[in-house]
């Protein structure tokens, strides 16, 4: 979808949504409801789709069953099509032998000899039939615009079914045919709704042995194709689970963001070339409208790509921190609000300070989620203390450092800004003799109980000395149980 995005998008044409459904098994609303959530959460509004409706309705498949009939029976009216009896047992046993005698498991024609007047009179006492397309015996070129020329050979697919046979407890369409399958329902609709490019996935490329056929026996027109490489995982095997295959919902719900996810799943399978400067300055973060005017399809990559969750990761960081903080700040709320003690805190203070939260911690966080617990020593009663802080804690070397810290803390104001905080850590070194990170280490693991984190001129403020002086002291209280401990 995203690539016939940015191509309808840059050619000025038009980007359909249509709902494959006719597999009944396998479609339910419940998953077209996600799939069209899913899009829409991304940012994707089709031009033509079930909600946005269009010149050419109805885009669910399901619901054009009357089109698929009429068609499937102009093919019987010409002798391309013909009705096949034969049960799903019976099927099964000449598949079994054709590969036992190590022959190509293609229908034997066993239907094909019913004339169609027997055929349409056993049809009419009520015999269940699927329909087979009498498949033309002549080699098929495929003019692929990233495969570049795909040969189907004579005979490689043999006589194959437009429409299925109803089960025992199903009857026909309303068509007095049975259900229609996915490549014959594909041709006729992209016929009907004009379609003239076709980008997907190279798992569709066999599908083009029967698609053609369809084509020429109407004597339509072929859209251009473009058949992507799959993606695989880390350990170039198939995605799964396992390796980074989730659905949109779950990366989103999870906080990656949808500017982040898109430019990463357009550079699985493109490449726009070494001469492209994004405005960004990295070759590899792009706005969408940079992607939409960059794209083509001689850049669409033959390869397989790789689904690396790592530079996804890095890549969802970049984003956090570029996009305007007040956006972060508004998409990261709910994941703050999930967790009982933030929703509190949330509560009992500005957004100026929630935003300023976020501000601290955002270059730290990968994804959104992790925002909530980056930021949790802001509202934490007792510190968490780091191994690394513990030890900066109990060195005797660092002793002038907290006590001069302590007094001057005491004498601060109760508001507190950047300048008081630099003003602070200045006057904690003269008087204490330490500087550089014999100054800010224990300054820092003192007061956060981390060695490591955002500016301190930053936090203070937004802990407040009541809070700062809290904490100071909770650490402090922690690390005597620490040593007890130790020493028991």
């Amino acid at each position: 979808m995203l690539f016939n995005h940015l191509f309808a998008r840059k050619h000025g044409g038009t980007l359909i949504l249509r709902i494959e459904d006719t597999d009944q098994e396998r479609s339910t609303k419940e998953s077209e409801r996600m799939v069209i959530s899913d899009l829409d959460r991304l940012g994707f509004k089709p031009d033509e789709s079930p909600d946005a409706g269009g010149p050419f309705p109805p885009y669910r498949q399901s619901e054009r069953l009357k089109i698929y009939g009429k068609y499937a029976k102009e093919l019987l009216d010409k002798n391309q099509a013909y009705y096949c009896f034969c049960s799903e047992a019976t099927l099964t046993e000449k598949r079994e032998l054709a590969m036992k005698l190590g022959r190509p498991p293609v229908y034997d024609g066993t239907c094909a000899k019913i004339s169609p007047a027997d055929a349409k009179a056993r049809f009419a006492k009520g015999e269940k039939a699927g329909i087979r397309f009498r498949a033309y015996s002549k080699e098929y070129v495929l003019h692929d615009k990233v495969k570049g020329d795909v040969r189907f050979p004579p005979d490689v697919v043999g006589d194959f079914f437009i429409t299925r046979t109803p089960r025992a407890n199903e009857s026909e369409t309303a068509e007095g045919v049975g259900m229609p399958v996915y490549n014959f329902c594909c041709v006729v609709d992209d016929h009907l709704m004009g379609i003239t490019h076709v980008i997907r996935g190279e798992d569709h490329l066999s599908n083009n042995s029967r698609q053609l056929q369809i084509y020429d026996a109407f004597g339509w027109e072929l859209p251009e194709f473009a058949h992507v490489a799959v993606v695989l995982g880390n350990d170039r095997q198939k995605l799964s689970k396992r390796n980074g295959d989730s659905s949109v919902f779950e990366y989103l719900n999870n906080g990656y963001l949808p500017e982040a996810l898109l430019n990463f799943l357009a550079l699985l399978g493109w490449n726009p070339g070494s001469e492209v400067k994004p405005s960004s300055g990295h070759p590899e973060l792009f706005t969408m409208d940079e992607m939409i005017s960059y794209f083509s399809m001689e850049g669409l990559q033959k390869a397989p790509a790789i689904f690396d969750v790592q530079k996804l990761n890095w890549m969802n960081g970049q984003y956090i921190r570029s996009l305007p903080l007040a956006d972060i700040a508004e998409r990261a709320r709910p994941f703050f609000e999930a967790i009982p003690e933030w929703k509190t805190a949330l509560g009992k203070n500005s957004k100026d300070w929630y935003v300023g939260v976020v501000e601290t911690i955002r270059g730290e966080c990968t994804i959104l989620k992790d925002l909530p617990e980056r930021a949790r020593f802001f509202i934490e009663s007792r510190p968490e203390i780091e191994d690394a802080a513990k030890a900066v804690l109990v060195d005797p070397a660092n002793a002038a450092v907290f006590t001069t810290l302590a007094a001057e803390v005491s004498a601060l104001p109760e508001v507190l800004t950047a300048e008081l905080v630099d003003q602070l850590q200045k006057s904690v070194g003269a008087k204490s003799g330490a500087k550089g990170k014999g100054l800010f280490m224990p300054i820092r693991a003192a007061t956060t109980g981390r060695t490591h984190g955002p500016e301190l001129k930053k936090v203070f403020p937004l802990l407040g000395k009541k809070a700062l002086v809290a904490r100071m002291r909770a650490i402090e209280e922690r690390m005597r149980e620490h040593q007890a401990a130790v020493k028991a």
